[in-house]
C-alpha cells in the first residue's frame, strides 16, 4: 500500500513572514513614538485653538445682535408715538408706473416715481407735537440733550447730544454708557441757542443694524433719492421750537469744510453755500442767500478705501414752529 505523500506550497510573502521576529525589527520602537508626540501636540493644540476661535467668533456675533437689538430698543422706549394708543396710518399707494427699462432708469438719474405713493412720515401736528414732548423728556432727564431730529423717508428720530467737546458722544450713549452706537450729536462749537446758528452740525454713526444715520447712507445710495428729495424734510426740536428744512444739497466728500460753523463774514458765508451746492448730486436747486439758515447732517460713506468720505445732506431753513404751538 503506497503512502499519500501531502505537499504544501508556500509563496516567499509567506515564508519571510513565518521567519519573521523580533529580531528583525531595527530601531526603539519608544523613540519613534517620542518622535510622534511634539506632532500630535501641535495638532492638538491647532485643533483647540480652531474651535476657541470659533467659540470666540460665535459669542462676539451673538453679542452684538443683543447689543444692537438692546440699543434699538432702548430708542425705541423713549419716543411718545410708540405708546399703545397712536394711531398709526398705513401709506397710500398709487397705481404703479409702467415699468421702466434699464436704459431709462439710468436716464432718469433716479428723478421717478416710487410704487409707493408716500411714506409714514408723521409729518401732521400731533406727530410733530410728540416729537417735541420727546424733545422736552430727555431734556428734562438729561442735561447735555440739545434736540431732537427726525427726518422724512428715514428712519432717523432721534434726540441730539452736546457734549464738553465735539466727539465726546461718538461711543456714549445718552445716558453717559459706552455703546459702539454713540448718538447723535453736535459741533460742541454750535450756540445753546439754536437760532444764533448759521450751519447747524450733526454727526451719526452709519451703523449696519441700521441705527443712527445708517439711512442717510441709504437714501443717498437710492434710486429714487432724487424724488425724495423734492419734499424730504429734516426737523429739529428745540427748546424755542420746531426748525423745519428743506433739502438743499447731498454729496459724498472727503473734504470737510462741510462742516464748518464759523464765517467771519456774510461774504464768507455765501461762498461756504456756494461751494456746498457746487458739490449737490441731487436734482434740488432751493434759492438761497447770506440770510439764509442750514443744518448739515453727516455720517460715514463706510468706504474702505478712503476712511475719510462722508456722506452729507444740507438743508435749508423754510420754516420755523413756535414752541407755544407743539406744548
Amino acid at each position: 500500500m503506497t503512502e499519500d505523500i501531502k505537499i504544501e506550497f508556500s509563496s516567499p510573502f509567506e515564508q519571510s513572514v513565518d521567519a519573521f521576529s523580533h529580531n528583525d525589527v531595527k530601531g526603539d520602537i519608544r523613540l519613534e513614538k517620542r518622535k510622534m508626540l511634539p506632532n500630535l501636540i501641535i495638532r492638538s493644540l491647532i485643533i483647540a485653538i480652531c474651535i476657541g476661535l470659533f467659540g470666540y467668533a460665535s459669542y462676539m456675533i451673538g453679542t452684538n445682535i443683543v447689543e444692537s437689538n438692546a440699543a434699538g430698543e432702548m430708542y425705541e422706549s423713549i419716543r411718545v408715538e410708540n405708546a399703545l394708543s397712536e394711531i398709526k396710518y398705513s401709506p397710500s399707494l398709487l397705481e404703479p408706473n409702467p415699468m421702466l427699462t434699464f436704459k431709462e432708469m439710468l436716464n432718469s438719474n433716479g428723478d421717478y416715481k416710487n410704487y409707493i405713493g408716500g411714506f409714514d412720515s408723521m409729518s401732521d401736528l400731533e406727530s410733530r407735537r410728540n416729537r417735541y414732548r420727546n424733545f422736552k423728556n430727555m431734556a428734562a432727564q438729561y442735561e447735555d440733550t440739545y434736540a431732537w431730529i427726525y427726518v422724512d423717508y428715514t428712519k432717523i428720530n432721534y434726540p441730539v447730544m452736546k457734549g464738553p467737546y465735539t466727539n465726546y458722544y461718538l461711543y456714549t450713549n445718552y445716558k453717559g454708557e459706552y455703546s459702539k452706537e454713540g448718538s447723535i450729536f453736535v459741533d460742541s462749537g454750535l450756540s445753546d441757542v439754536y437760532s444764533e446758528n448759521r450751519n447747524g452740525v450733526f454727526y451719526g454713526h452709519c451703523m449696519k443694524n441700521g441705527l443712527m444715520f445708517r439711512t442717510l447712507k441709504t437714501f443717498m445710495e437710492s434710486a429714487n433719492k432724487n424724488t425724495l428729495a423734492k419734499t424730504m424734510n429734516i426737523e429739529i426740536y428745540t427748546e424755542e421750537g420746531l426748525y423745519i428744512y428743506s433739502v438743499l444739497s447731498g454729496y459724498r466728500s472727503d473734504y470737510h469744510s462741510f462742516a464748518k460753523i464759523s464765517f467771519g463774514s456774510d461774504e464768507k458765508y455765501l461762498e461756504w453755500l456756494d461751494s456746498i451746492v457746487a458739490n449737490n448730486t441731487l436734482s434740488v436747486r432751493p434759492s438761497y442767500n447770506a440770510q439764509s439758515k442750514v443744518c448739515t447732517l453727516i455720517t460715514c460713506s463706510n468706504n474702505t478705501s478712503n476712511e475719510s468720505e462722508r456722506y452729507v445732506v444740507h438743508g435749508i431753513l423754510k420754516s420755523f414752529v413756535p414752541a407755544s404751538q407743539l406744548g
